[in-house]
Formats: structure tokens, sequence, C-alpha cells
């Protein structure tokens, strides 16, 4: 604890008035000539620290004392200084900070308060210790989020014995997937943190092997979803000897989650058989069965089997718990509405828009906006609502231009620039190769793809374009997303 010199004095007074000590007692606590020295109204010297720490005690207050009044003076001094934020400003700083402090101490005593009760963090877990851990390991996550630097959550994690759990990994390394749509560095780095707890696991060997092997997994992936292949590919197969030199009796850990990863990496490498394969030998093992469902709908898809992936998705449905997995549920709706205008069944997606946008708008996720945006437009123009449908697609435009997503600003643009063919407006599909020199000088989209888009500026600079154009290569992009050695035949 280190509190200010010039802080030092007034803290010490406070601590006095709030215990409601009168002269005398602190007289006879401290001294006479010091209980002078405290309770005059002059500031005198500093207190060194030693003697502060002393006289604290003496006062039989705790070093938390002084640590919760200093910080309340100088919060009290800030809102009185001339330079900086406004008034208006420093009220609102204030209060919101306030109650970002209310709800840090509600988690902490929470955490100490379980910690009391804590299963062993050591060994095979038995099975009535597993959701207690899980609950818990729930908690340190919240706990973590809250610290401001990646450096301050690794430093818990390698310094804090209660941090080096099984099951804190397996949330954590959870953690870096349901990242991935918010930013790739930080789901690169909840891959990483969960390695960092797995190599801290103690327990028999086999297990450690296998929560290590888990813990790995999640790396690859994050590469995976990257465009690293090859790089991913490699990470997976070095990983894997450690997941089969492990043992799980109890599939305490999700014995289907290495199938799933790989399955993902082989559908991106365009190898679909095998990532059909890979989700087949999934889901009858998977804790998440419905996440399986999505994943093999996603496949179908791409393969242009559109009926199949609607099936596999009304299978999921009963599977996916909106409240218990959010993000899982949004996959669900998001990608069965888009599957629907697929199938030209625009009515049905628009039943689901409701649940998209409600669960990205509880989320927070402001990188799915401009996706949904953009499917609202799609399924607007599929209903003739050219107006709404206009306008929507032109802010997903701005919204994923300003993000640098280039592949779906080329989807995004093809559909306006199909909808504006519709109603004959040439020369405002003109104006949209601005945005198609973008996508070409961002190096983000790959080779077949960009045939693709070259073939519908020239076409759209000669005047020759029309809406079965556009669509013809929307549909074209939208395959080969995931099979980059499709060839464009126009």
């Amino acid at each position: 604890m280190t509190i200010r010199p010039e802080l030092r004095q007034r803290v010490l007074k406070f601590i006095v008035e709030f215990k409601g000590l009168i002269q005398k007692t602190v007289a006879a606590l401290i001294g006479r000539k010091s209980a002078y020295y405290l309770l005059s109204k002059t500031d005198r010297a500093p207190i060194d620290e030693d003697t502060f720490r002393e006289t604290l005690a003496a006062l039989k207050a705790r070093p938390a004392h002084a640590a919760v009044t200093a910080g309340w003076i100088e919060s009290m001094k800030s809102l009185d200084q001339a330079d900086g934020p406004t008034p208006e400003e420093r009220d609102e700083i204030e209060m919101a900070l306030f109650r970002e402090s209310q709800d840090r101490r509600a988690l902490y005593f929470q955490l100490a308060r379980r910690l009391r009760d804590l299963p062993p963090l050591e060994g095979y877990p038995e099975p009535g210790h597993r959701e207690p851990l899980r609950w818990f390991a729930r908690l340190q996550l919240k706990a973590l989020k809250a610290l401001e630097t990646e450096e301050e959550r690794l430093a818990v994690v390698q310094e804090c014995r209660e941090y080096q759990h099984w099951a804190l990994m397996e949330i954590v390394a959870e953690e870096s997937p349901e990242a991935a749509s918010r930013g790739l560095e930080e789901a690169a780095f909840w891959a990483r943190l969960a390695v960092e707890i797995a190599e801290r696991v103690r327990g028999p060997e086999e297990w450690v092997s296998r929560v290590r092997g888990y813990a790995g997994l999640f790396g690859p992936n994050t590469l995976r979803v990257a465009g690293e292949l090859d790089l991913a590919d490699v990470r997976l197969e070095a990983i894997k000897p450690l997941w089969l030199a492990g043992s799980d009796p109890d599939q305490v850990l999700d014995p289907g989650r290495l199938f799933d990863i790989e399955a993902s990496l082989r559908r991106a490498q365009r190898r679909f058989d095998e990532a059909l394969d890979r989700l087949a030998d999934a889901r009858p093992i998977s804790h998440n069965p419905a996440r399986v469902l999505i994943n093999q709908s996603s496949i179908q898809a791409v393969m242009g089997e559109h009926e199949g992936a609607l099936e596999s998705l009304r299978e999921a449905k009963p599977l996916v718990e909106p409240q218990r997995d959010p993000r899982l549920f949004y996959i669900l709706c998001f990608n069965t509405a888009v599957v629907y205008t697929h199938v030209g069944n625009f009515a049905e997606a628009a039943a689901l828009l409701k649940a998209v946008r409600q669960v990205v708008a509880a989320r927070g996720d402001e990188n799915e906006i401009p996706r949904v945006n953009w499917l609202r437009g799609r399924i607007a123009a599929g209903l003739g609502r050219n107006n709404e449908a206009r306008a929507l697609l032109e802010q997903a435009l701005r919204q994923l231009k300003r993000k640098k997503l280039w592949y779906d600003v080329a989807l995004a643009l093809l559909e306006l620039a199909a909808l504006l063919l519709h109603e004959g407006k040439t020369a405002e599909v003109k104006a949209l190769t601005s945005t198609l020199a973008e996508i070409f000088e961002s190096k983000k989209v790959h080779a077949e793809a960009l045939i693709a888009l070259g073939i519908f500026k020239d076409a759209v600079e000669r005047e020759a374009a029309d809406e079965e154009l556009a669509r013809r290569v929307l549909t074209f992009l939208f395959r080969a997303g995931y099979d980059q050695d499709l060839k464009y035949e126009s």
C-alpha cells in the first residue's frame, strides 16, 4: 500500500472521524503528542510511511480503509480541477467509475466467498466438483475481463494458484472463438491465455495431457479465421499427439471439440467431404451437438445444398438455448435467414430478423451490425421494398468499408448494384466502381473473386451490366468465399 505523503494526514483524520473517535481515545491509542499532530487543523510536514502504517494499525484500521479513503479524496479533488473535462463531463466520468467500482467490489467479494468452499483445483475432477468449479471459473473470467490490460490478465494467471485449473482453461479457451467476431487479436490472446493456464494445471499425467491438448486447439482455430490455413494445419497436427496421449474417462472436456475445430479448418481448405466426415465423428460425442449441426449446415450451404443446410439448422434449433448461448443462437438465426434468401423464401427470413437484431443489440457486438444491415437490405429487396433495401444496403456498405471487411463489402456492393440495375439506374452503379477499386487495392479478396468482380466492373464501365450479371457474380461470391479454387464462368 502506498498513499501519497500529502494525503496521509487527511486520510488518518477521516478515519478518526469515520470511527467516531474522540481526542482522548485517539491520545490513548497513539499518544498525546501524535494525537495533537494528527487532529490539528493545520497540515504539518508529510507523515513518513512507517509512522503512517503504525498510526493506522493503532487506530485499528486496515490498509483497505486507507486505500478507499485516499481514492475518495483523489476523486473529490479531481471534480474541482480547472483544466481537462467540463464539470458535466467530470460528473459523468466519476459516476461511471463509481458504478464500475461497485460492480467490481461485488464480483471480488463473491469470488472471495466462493474460494472458501472451492472444490480441489488439482487432480481429476470428481463429478460433484465440476459444475461448482465451472461456476467459479465464470466469475474468474469476469474478473479477468475487468482488468485493463492483457499483461495484467497474464500476470494473474501466472502468479495466482486459484487461477490455474482446468475449468478456467476451458472457459477461457472457448472465449477465443467468441471473441473472433470482435477482433482476431483478442481471439488470439484468449487462446494463448488458455495455454498458459493449461501449462499450470496439476493432476495425473494423462489428464494434464488432455487439458493441454484441449487448450492447444484454439490457437490453430484463430489462425484459420485469419486465413493462415497452412500454419493452422501445421499447428493443429502438432497438438493432436498431446490430445491423443491424454485421458478423460468421464468426458469432462468436450471430446468432440477436436473434430469440430478440424472440420472448420477442412471447410476453409475446401476439403468439404473431409469436413463433413469430421462432423459426423463429432456429433455423437459432442457436448454441443447444435454447434456441430450449425457447422454442418454452413458446409452444405457452401456446397450449394441449401435444402440440406436448412434441415441441419432446423435440427439444431431445439438444441440451442438462447439465454445460455446467445452467440450460437445468433449464428443459428442469422445463417437460417441467409439460407432462406438463397432459396427465395424472404418472408421466412424476415420473420427471423427480430431475433437476430435483439441478440446483436444485447451482446453489443459491433462487428455484426453491418452484416445484419446487409441481411436486412437483402431481405427488403427480396420483398420488393426497394427504397428501404437501398437505404439499408448503402448503410451496410459504409459500415463494412470502415471496418475494412472487404469481402463483405463486395457482397453488399453487388446486392446494391443489382437493385439499382433492376431500377435502370446505371449511372448510380457507375459511381460504385470507386469502391470496387478499393476492394482490388485491399488485396484481401482472392484471385477468382477478383476476376468475377473485374468482369462486372468492365461491364459497368461499358454500360453493358444488368441485374442478371450482378446476381450471377453475387451468387459466385457466396460460394467462392469458402471455395477459392471455384472458377467463375461468365
